[in-house]
C-alpha cells in the first residue's frame, strides 16, 4: 500500500474507533462525491431509535509531519474542499477531523498483554462560519487553523453530535 492510502486508511480507522467507543452510529457515503468521509448520529431509543437523530459530517484529513504553533495546527486544504466545509447551505454541521499521526506507520500502533496504543490524536474543527474561497486558480489550496484544545475524545464527540440533535434525549 502507498504511504498515502496507508496513512489516509489509519487515520479513518482511529475516527471509528473514537466513534464506536462514544457509542454513536456510523456511516460512509459511497459515493464520495461531496468529500464526505462519514456521517456520525447517536443511537436513541424508541421504536425508530437513530433514525430521527441529527447526524454530523465529517472530513477526515491526515497529516505525518504537522505544521502548526503552540495553540493551532495549519492544515492546508484543497479549496474544493474548503468550500465544502464552509458552504453554509449545509444541512447537517460538518466537521474537519484532522488526524495527526506518526511519521512511521510502523509507529501508529503499539500492542501490549492488556491492549493497545493508538498514536497520534485526532482535532477537529468547524468551517460554518468560514467564507467559502472564491474565484480561485485551478487546483488552488487554503490553510485551516485547528485549535489544539479540540482535542477528539469520547467526550467531546459525543458533545458536537449531541449539540446537532438538540431535540434528542441526553447520551
Amino acid at each position: 500500500m502507498d504511504r498515502n492510502n496507508h496513512q489516509g486508511g489509519y487515520a479513518e480507522a482511529l475516527v471509528r474507533v473514537l466513534s464506536a467507543a462514544a457509542g454513536l452510529r456510523l456511516a460512509k457515503p459511497e459515493p464520495d462525491l461531496d468529500g464526505i468521509d462519514f456521517c456520525l448520529w447517536p443511537d436513541r431509543v424508541g421504536a425508530l431509535r437513530g433514525a430521527r437523530s441529527t447526524p454530523i459530517n465529517v472530513q477526515v484529513k491526515s497529516d505525518s509531519v504537522a505544521a502548526g504553533n503552540a495553540t493551532h495546527w495549519h492544515h492546508t486544504l484543497k479549496v474544493p474542499h474548503f468550500n465544502a466545509l464552509a458552504d453554509p447551505e449545509t444541512t447537517f454541521p460538518t466537521y474537519l477531523f484532522l488526524v495527526i499521526v506518526p511519521p512511521e506507520p510502523r509507529q501508529y500502533v503499539s500492542t501490549y498483554p492488556d491492549g493497545l496504543l493508538l498514536r497520534k490524536s485526532v482535532y477537529w474543527h468547524s468551517l460554518a462560519n468560514e467564507k467559502p474561497v472564491v474565484n480561485a486558480k485551478k487546483d488552488a489550496k487554503t490553510r485551516v487553523d485547528i485549535p489544539k484544545t479540540n482535542l477528539l475524545t469520547v467526550d467531546s464527540l459525543r458533545t458536537l453530535v449531541n449539540a446537532a440533535d438538540p431535540g434528542g434525549e441526553p447520551s
